[in-house]
């Protein structure tokens, strides 16, 4: 699967997405799959690149076979959740898949195949090891493939990554893969890389609930010697929602009745019930995903999209609270880097 990047930005489009999506429809599609059926698909790579520029320069893309269709269209960030919520505006407007085309905006993974760069060895992906390594929190993999001595190190890392994303798919890199070492040499622990897979599946599914939603985990320690209480969404990683861009804090003043600082049960009640209520003026427009408590003050960490009014919503919806003072802090945050501290 060919991966390009655009050409030099030189046209400046008021609607990107809406402008690329109209010439799908209208041409694209039909030129793109009669293309590939006559085996020359870089006839449409420059306009595809082109167009795809427009919406932004750091965006990739790639043609494939499809799971459902007979190809797919996949524009992707490249692992950088800057981007991440840009490509799924992309394929949030993208019209309904049919017989010839689906898309994604994630790579996804596929059958072994190998690897080609200009100048260097192929590289097979199934003739790949790894080592595998689960803790609490994800399962940290180093991969090894026996043509690396022979490659310089910047093509092992590259190598490395690929092979990941073409065996698990972006998504499941992202959310439960923790460390990724390039090994130079086979380690003594070293298992074939069509193990890697299931490994990670089974450690997604101990941590997922049944109905496939993420699970919440609490956390309690202190903060300027007060105690904290805190849950999370678990795994905390933005590639679950990329679209989720803009950080809400909203943070909620009670009063202190108890010595550790933390809410008594009828105001944790109440406060409970004020978090419902903001949850529900969001919609569909945003999440929240964390909250922390301690010393009289309970902050709510709500993740939005923000090309929609999310914010302001929330905003008025904090109006009526009786117990203390609400203040509202908003900032982009395409990474959650602002409850990186709750990820675990």
């Amino acid at each position: 699967m060919p991966i390009f990047k655009r050409r030099k930005r030189t046209v400046v489009e008021a609607d990107p997405i809406g402008a690329f999506w109209s010439w799908w429809t209208e041409a694209g599609a039909a030129q793109v799959a009669d293309a590939i059926a006559r085996k020359e698909p870089t006839e449409t790579s420059s306009v595809l690149t082109e167009l795809i520029g427009w919406i932004h320069q750091d965006l990739e893309w790639e043609l494939g076979p499809g799971l459902h269709a007979k190809h797919a269209l996949i524009v992707t960030a490249a692992g950088n959740p800057t981007h991440r919520a840009v490509a799924r505006r992309w394929l949030r407007a993208a019209p309904p898949s049919d017989e010839t085309w689906e898309y994604a905006d994630l790579r996804r993974p596929g059958p072994a195949f190998t690897i080609r760069f200009d100048g260097l060895p192929p590289i097979p992906v199934d003739e790949a090891v790894v080592s595998i390594e689960p803790d609490a929190a994800s399962i940290h993999v180093g991969v090894h493939h026996p043509v690396f001595p022979d490659v310089p190190i910047d093509v092992q890392r590259r190598v490395t990554f690929l092979i990941l994303d073409l065996v698990l798919g972006e998504e499941m890199v992202e959310t439960w893969v923790g460390a990724i070492e390039t090994l130079s040499s086979a380690p003594a622990d070293a298992v074939a890389i069509d193990s890697l897979l299931p490994a990670v599946a089974a450690f997604a599914a101990e941590h997922t609930l049944e109905d496939g939603s993420p699970a919440w985990k609490m956390l309690e320690g202190t903060r300027d010697g007060h105690r904290l209480i805190a849950t999370a969404e678990y795994p905390l990683r933005s590639i679950r929602r990329p679209h989720l861009d803009t950080h809400v804090a909203v943070s909620i003043g009670y009063p202190v009745v108890r010595d550790d600082g933390l809410p008594e049960s009828d105001m944790l009640d109440e406060l409970r019930a004020f978090e419902d209520h903001l949850t529900d003026r969001l919609g569909g427009s945003g999440n929240l995903l964390a909250h922390e408590t301690t010393a009289g003050t309970r902050i709510l960490h709500y993740y939005t999209d923000g090309t929609t009014p999310a914010g302001a919503q929330l905003q008025a919806a904090t109006t009526g609270w009786p117990h203390g003072k609400v203040t509202i802090t908003t900032n982009p945050d395409p990474a959650w880097h602002n409850v990186s501290h709750l990820a675990g």
